[in-house]
This record gives structure tokens, sequence and C-alpha cells, in this order.
């Protein structure tokens, strides 16, 4: 009878432990994030050389990746963007010495990696989970690319409470740079980056809506009967 009664109460006491466990990964995964993303970028540039010589945290958190338990809430939001930004300065490792991403055949679309128990490239997980599930245009300001094109690469990680802030300033950052949004007031035109045009439908189906789109995160409104133009991006990797 003894050993009867006391089974489920040991039962219920591992099923707790393994709940601890796995809430403590989640939280060591965005503090360790955090703690490698500040290391090693400054003013939206990669220290990979540094990385180069020692790998070891970076790799770390690679598997950290692959291995991650989703928790079928908010927290999975910033999971898949810290991942996204890890692979990309994971892969430019692996593959140094390059001058851009370009130089790797298959870099984003070719190239699959273990996304929390799933196999998937780097496009995939932008294009068929990110985008779809989540339907928000600042993405395009957080997933960082490794080019000098992109939108500047945070210092820090994302995590459940800083997401919503975080996004909105990575994304008036990008709107008010004047590197990335380039307005010529006298030609009454602004050229922007060709994220606008090659996902045009998340930010809208005419060149005014764009344009407000940009407003909503510009301290500067750009008139919405601006001409809007694509200038060529940079695909120059985003090193110190």
């Amino acid at each position: 009878m003894k050993v009867l009664t006391s089974f489920p109460l040991m039962a219920l006491t591992a099923l707790f432990l393994l709940a601890g466990v796995s809430n403590i990964s989640a939280q060591d995964f965005f503090s360790d994030t955090n703690a490698f993303i500040n290391g090693c970028v400054e003013d939206g540039k990669v220290d990979y050389e540094s990385l180069i010589q020692d790998p070891s945290q970076l790799n770390k958190l690679y598997e950290q990746v692959a291995s991650y338990s989703l928790k079928s809430d908010r927290s999975d939001y910033p999971f898949y963007m810290n991942a996204y930004n890890i692979i990309v300065i994971k892969s430019v490792i692996d593959h140094s010495p390059i001058g851009s991403p370009m130089d790797v055949k298959g870099f984003f679309d070719g190239i699959s990696h273990t996304i929390a128990g799933k196999e998937m490239t780097l496009n995939d997980l932008e294009n068929k989970l990110i985008r779809p599930v989540y339907n928000d245009a600042r993405i395009h300001f957080a997933l960082v690319c490794g080019a000098i094109g992109c939108p500047q690469l945070a210092s820090v990680g994302f995590t459940p409470k800083n997401v919503e802030g975080l996004l909105n300033k990575r994304t008036s950052k990008a709107m008010d740079d004047a590197n990335f949004i380039k307005v010529d007031e006298g030609a009454e035109t602004v050229a922007i980056s060709k994220i606008f045009e090659w996902y045009r439908s998340d930010f809208g189906t005419t060149d005014a809506e764009i344009i407000e789109y940009i407003n909503k995160y510009r301290s500067v409104a750009i008139p919405t009967n601006y001409k809007i133009s694509y200038y060529e991006y940079d695909w120059t990797l985003n090193a110190q």
C-alpha cells in the first residue's frame, strides 16, 4: 500500500522538477543571448574576429537554439528572433573568412539548422514561420542578415519582457537613420531600402501607404506625396 500511495506523489514531484528545469532553461537562453549580444555587438557591428578566436559562447547558444522547448506563448516570439540573429552570426563564423553572407551558397535558403527540434533554413524561419504567424512588419528591423544594408543589430537580446519596446525602438531607429531612409526635400523624393520592395505587402500596397508606415515610427514625417525609389542593397559583412 505504501508503494502504491507514494508512486503518484513521486511522479508529481518529478513533473514539478522537470517543469522547473524547463523554466530555468528558457530564462537561461534569454539571459545567455543578452550577454552574448552585448559582448560582441557595438553600434550594430559584430566582432567576428573575436568570435573566430573563441566561439564557445556562440556554439553554446546555437545548441540551445536547437534544443529549446517552445512554450506556445508570447515568449516564442523573442526566441525566434534571437534564434535568427544567432544563426546568422554562427553561419558567418562557420564559413569565415567571408566578405558577405552572399559569398556562401545557400546561406539563407540552402543550409538547414535545428531550431527548437525542427530542421529549417533561415528563409524558412523568417518567411514560413515568423512572418505568417506574427504578422508584424517590425521584424524586418529586428532580424539582421549579417550585412551593412540591414538595419543595425541591437546590442541586447530580445526577451519576453522587452520584446514590444525593443521592436518599437529598433524600428524607430531605422526610420530615423538617414543612411536607411534617404529623404531629398528639394526633389520631393525618398530613397528607401529594398526591404520595403522585397516585402512590400507587409508595409502597404501603395507608395503613400509605405510612407505612412515609415512615419508611424519616424521623428520627422515624410509627405505622403513624395516619390519613392529603392537604393541598391549593401551585402558587405557587418563586421567591426
